[in-house]
């Protein structure tokens, strides 16, 4: 392991002691951030829900650059920092072991509204305090860290977080304690099992005694390398690796492949460009080579093909002049519901697209908890419910103890018959009856702003006559309880609003988040295999139209979890979206129909094109009577390449069927029904030049012409008159020609 991977503490530590000068000074630090973010000509993060910067603390400045960026946007905001607080460390090249906190969540305080009057103070107590502790650890120094650590973390939203932002500003001395990390250290067996009871398997925030012991203990166990690391950076770095298997095992998967993640297959019809993207999905999913599976026996890759199909890891679409972003992303159609009275109720929903459906699912983190998945379904519906109401009550308490949720509307009676215009909450029954399904995840709202458990749906609809009141009831398993989360920022800023059920627009990734924040139990990630989306024809639609925003997603380094990892909010849902790595994208286009040259260039750039030629090779030892079909295939396409271009000459996969039955049947009816019509749609209707591809003006007899001339006498026709004919003949498709061996073997 190289040490100059991890000098990036000397600017930290640094910047954290600058950082104190302006404890009583945070006007101009505030002031001085501003303009740190103006000189890189970069937005501020929000801080406050009405856009202003009214107080700050020291680890969420931190935070401003040890989040989901890109390094060289890491760079650029330390670049700066060090120049406007003039530290004289110079800014990393490397960024190893560094912990991150999620986008949507960091900032260390709550926005004004919501946080207590000390919540900052105390945040910039415990910063000091542990500044003082690290660099000179006296016994009052420690008890002085302990006391403001134990202020913090009943603190509203800190948790974990507050152990990131001391090994941040002192990463020799705190360990950082996130999900990654637990984990680790549990799994390693580097601390006394005692000490590991004592905190409870680490299933809630050790306190200020506790942590300070936790990181005097594993210093003390790792110093001398015996575990394979010397400090907490290197150990943040290889737990971070470790889990890399789990959490990112997407990236692992695409290794053993050699297929990229956009490949378009081009090239003229019946070239096999179909039959192929079968071979391509197969590899990709199964993470074998392209030639291992090319080996392999058709019908055998076929079927599994069909397979894959069948458990939603292939998707197949054709673009066409019609074909649109509402149909590909997501677009607003309406719903009609119908009820008993034969009452009908239009309702407008954003319906995700097929693509947009299917990166959902292939993207979807599947949790599992102690070994066993936790339920959620392919496409789960985040609900928010209450409970009664807000804050502490009866049904709330029972309907955590009992796993379930409960609603009421009791008046209308078990079965609900009366749904009818004007009828109080018939969204809301109709919403938990019909449209709330196993594998949904719900929200408990404890207030306007926040949630106090999270659970996945495991029942159906059912009515409990023994409870006084809220007797419809749904069996739910609650994942974590007991918290209080504010999700207004991943719910786009909207406070939760007054009806008891309703669907919100919050992605699942950061649902998953809180999770794995709050749970108790050792919370890992399924594998996640690759998915292939498949687009026939992708050059007859209207690219820009039916991608979108999204043409920009799709590159390899923009997918999510990658370097340059990107989400768009998109225009109907107002949701986050991204393109999961594991999701590869396979074209195929006809260049007959429409020559590559002219293809939107967005699609150039972003996409690896593998021509399909015709292979002459395929159709070796293929004979009619003794006539070489090979010899006939190549014959032919050196004259339509001649005529017209290497893009219009026919593919090899047209005369397949005659491996089969070698039959002159066989082979006329390809020609009747493929060839021909095909080579009257290259030279529209030019039937010299399909005559010269055919031989037939070479041909010694009208028998063995595929198409004969027939001169026609005008003057018989129309009698006598005075009008300029274009042509004096007319052509005709010869019947007898096309049973004729001969005719096949002057060609």
């Amino acid at each position: 392991m190289n040490e100059a991977t991890f000098i990036w503490n000397e600017i930290y530590e640094e910047f954290a002691t600058k950082l104190l000068e302006y404890k009583n000074d945070r006007k101009n630090l505030i002031s001085k951030l501003q303009n740190v973010y103006e000189e890189i000509d970069m937005k501020l993060s929000k801080m406050e829900s009405n856009g202003e910067i009214l107080d700050i603390d020291p680890f969420t400045i931190f935070g401003l650059f040890n989040k989901g960026i890109t390094d060289d946007n890491r760079k650029r905001i330390l670049g700066e920092i060090a120049k406007q607080f003039n530290l004289k460390n110079k800014v990393p090249f490397s960024f190893e072991g560094i912990p991150l906190v999620n986008n949507l969540r960091s900032t260390f305080f709550n926005f004004a509204e919501e946080r207590g009057e000390n919540d900052i103070n105390n945040l910039w107590e415990v910063f000091e305090s542990a500044i003082r502790y690290a660099d000179n650890p006296t016994q009052g120094n420690k008890l002085k860290i302990e006391s403001t650590y134990n202020n913090v973390i009943k603190q509203k939203g800190i948790q974990w977080n507050i152990t990131m932002g001391l090994y941040w500003i002192r990463p020799n001395t705190y360990i950082n304690l996130d999900s990654k990390n637990r984990e680790f250290i549990i799994k390693q067996k580097i601390l006394p099992e005692q000490f590991i009871k004592e905190v409870n398997q680490f299933k809630n925030v050790p306190n200020g005694e506790q942590y300070i012991q936790l990181c005097d203990l594993l210093l003390e166990k790792i110093k001398d390398g015996q575990y394979g690391y010397r400090d907490f950076k290197e150990l943040s770095f290889i737990a971070y690796e470790r889990n890399m298997s789990v959490d990112t095992v997407t990236q692992h998967n695409t290794q053993n492949t050699d297929i990229a993640k956009n490949t378009i297959l081009y090239g003229p019809p019946g070239t096999g460009k179909t039959y192929n993207t079968v071979m391509y999905a197969v590899a990709i999913i199964e993470n074998k080579k392209l030639e291992e599976i090319k080996k392999e026996n058709y019908t055998e890759v076929i079927d599994r093909y069909n397979k894959y199909k069948e458990d939603g890891l292939i998707e197949f679409t054709t673009f066409h002049q019609s074909y649109g972003y509402e149909e590909f992303i997501e677009g607003i159609k309406p719903v009609i519901h119908s009820d008993e009275e034969d009452e009908t109720d239009i309702q407008y929903e954003v319906v995700p697209g097929l693509f947009k459906k299917f990166c959902d699912i292939a993207g979807k983190p599947i949790l599992r908890k102690e070994k066993c998945d936790i339920g959620i379904n392919e496409s789960p519906t985040i609900w928010k419910i209450s409970l009664e109401g807000s804050g502490e009550n009866s049904t709330r308490t029972e309907c955590m103890k009992n796993e379930h949720i409960r609603i009421g509307y009791d008046e209308y009676g078990r079965e609900i018959t009366n749904l009818f215009k004007g009828v109080a909450g018939r969204h809301i029954l109709n919403y938990f009856i019909n449209d709330m399904s196993i594998g949904d995840i719900v929200m408990s709202c404890y207030d306007c702003n926040t949630v106090d458990a999270i659970g996945v749906v495991t029942g159906e609809y059912e009515w409990h006559n023994e409870y006084p009141e809220y007797k419809r009831l749904r069996k739910v398993n609650w994942i974590v309880n007991g918290i209080e989360e504010n999700i207004i920022k991943i719910n786009n800023g909207i406070k939760l609003s007054s009806p008891t059920l309703y669907k919100l627009k919050i992605n699942l990734y950061d649902v998953m988040d809180i999770i794995k924040k709050y749970s108790n139990d050792v919370i890992e990630l399924e594998e996640k295999k690759n998915h292939v989306f498949i687009i026939d024809e992708i050059n007859r639609g209207n690219i820009s139209k039916i991608f979108g925003e999204l043409i920009t997603l799709i590159e390899p380094t923009k997918r999510i979890g990658q370097t340059e990892g990107q989400k768009v909010r998109l225009p109907y849902s107002q949701k986050l979206f991204g393109v999961p790595n594991n999701v590869y994208l396979i074209g195929t286009m006809n260049t007959a129909d429409r020559s590559i040259a002219t293809i939107d260039t967005a699609l150039r750039r972003r996409f690896n094109f593998k021509e399909m030629l015709p292979d002459e090779e395929v159709l070796d030892g293929i004979y009619v009577e003794d006539v070489s079909i090979k010899d006939i295939f190549i014959k032919m396409n050196k004259r339509i390449t001649v005529l017209f271009d290497r893009e219009h000459t026919l593919g090899h996969a047209y005369f397949l069927p005659l491996k089969d039955a070698p039959t002159i049947e066989t082979l006329a009816n390809i020609f009747e029904n493929s060839i021909i019509p095909l080579l009257q749609e290259y030279f529209y209707e030019d039937y010299e030049k399909i005559r010269m591809v055919l031989g037939d003006n070479q041909k010694d007899s009208e028998d063995k012409q595929f198409i004969t001339i027939e001169e026609n006498d005008y003057n018989d026709l129309f009698g006598y008159i005075d009008y300029d004919f274009d042509e004096m003949s007319t052509y005709k498709i010869n019947s007898f020609a096309l049973t004729n061996i001969e005719a096949y073997r002057s060609i």
